[in-house]
């Protein structure tokens, strides 16, 4: 049909703006281009004989086309205009019932993407992914309710593992398949559920796969079950030694930091040691895990009176 040929002939420009290119853009050069070539009167072709009516399907197409180029996030609504799904390409969110859910598909990305999809669902939601040891992938460091909502009170006086409840419906995080690693495999996936109905803000620190050298957000958990130094205890403190040597056994390098104590305050500081400067009878107090394959041991030269973790002057050791 000739009608036919004329349109393919019409938008056969399309070929040439490529995505990316700086003529790609639905406002680019080459759009407008394109929407001048169909415009304007071929030589040695015929016009299209129904007048403008017949050519506006044609620009409408056009247009459509050439907007489809540009790649960005996608954003459907309900019948009211409230956003019930959003995408870009670090996170996805969708409302599931009770729940929006957010499916975080890059870990690794700028918080702030995650900022923008959770805002365009109505959500007030600061979600930042951290560097953590391989424990701790896909577990909440700490979670900050703000505004007027409030966890429902449990009857129970017990954490609900499921997470805290507004209006009985549960705020929680996990992996899918629940104990993978988001950032080690591409079928892991970190994923988060928000009540539909929840008007106040959350802040949450979520622990993703460090990357190589990449030095740890929970750094301070080196001796809670599962991490570097498990089992190990120092509410008595030991010595230099003996802490070497526990390193060694688990395949870690182990590094130093003196502990001082402010004399009115109480409060402490660390400074780093080089290895050289550590007597092997100082005393290790408390250790830090760094990084993938590096211990941090805090020390003194001398014993104290007291283990200065568990004495009110810095907060105890996870364990």
């Amino acid at each position: 049909m000739r009608n036919a040929d004329e349109i393919s002939e019409l938008l056969r420009p399309l070929s040439r703006i490529e995505p990316g290119q700086p003529d790609g853009h639905a406002s680019g050069a080459g759009a407008r281009a394109l929407l001048t070539s169909i415009t304007a009167r071929e030589p040695g072709r015929t016009p299209l004989r129904r007048g403008p009516r017949r050519l506006v399907p044609l620009l409408a197409a056009a247009a459509v086309l050439a907007a489809g180029i540009v790649v960005g996030p996608s954003l459907l609504e309900d019948g009211g205009g409230a956003a019930t799904s959003y995408a870009n390409s670090a996170v996805e969110i969708h409302r599931e019932g009770d729940h929006y859910v957010a499916r975080i598909k890059d870990p690794f990305a700028d918080y702030d993407r995650y900022t923008e999809a959770f805002h365009a669902v109505g959500l007030n939601v600061d979600l930042r992914p951290v560097p953590v040891s391989p424990g701790t992938v896909g577990k909440t460091l700490g979670m900050v309710i703000t505004g007027k909502d409030s966890p429902d009170p449990d009857p129970r006086g017990t954490p609900d593992p499921s997470g805290p409840r507004f209006g009985g419906v549960a705020l929680s995080v996990e992996t899918a398949p629940r104990g993978c690693h988001p950032g080690r495999s591409s079928h892991c996936v970190m994923v988060m559920r928000i009540p539909a109905g929840f008007a106040g803000g959350v802040n949450v620190r979520l622990g993703r796969q460090a990357k190589p050298g990449e030095e740890y957000a929970n750094f301070d958990a080196a001796l809670a079950p599962g991490e570097m130094f498990a089992g190990v205890r120092l509410r008595d403190g030991r010595s230099v030694h003996d802490m070497l040597a526990e390193a060694r056994k688990r395949e870690l390098t182990a590094v130093f930091s003196l502990i001082r104590a402010d004399g009115e305050t109480g409060g402490l500081s660390f400074e780093p040691l080089p290895a050289d400067r550590v007597g092997r009878g100082w005393i290790v107090w408390h250790a830090w895990q760094v990084k993938a394959g590096v211990i941090r041991l805090l020390v003194t030269p001398e014993r104290l009176p007291e283990n200065p973790f568990h004495n009110g002057s810095a907060p105890p050791p996870a364990s």
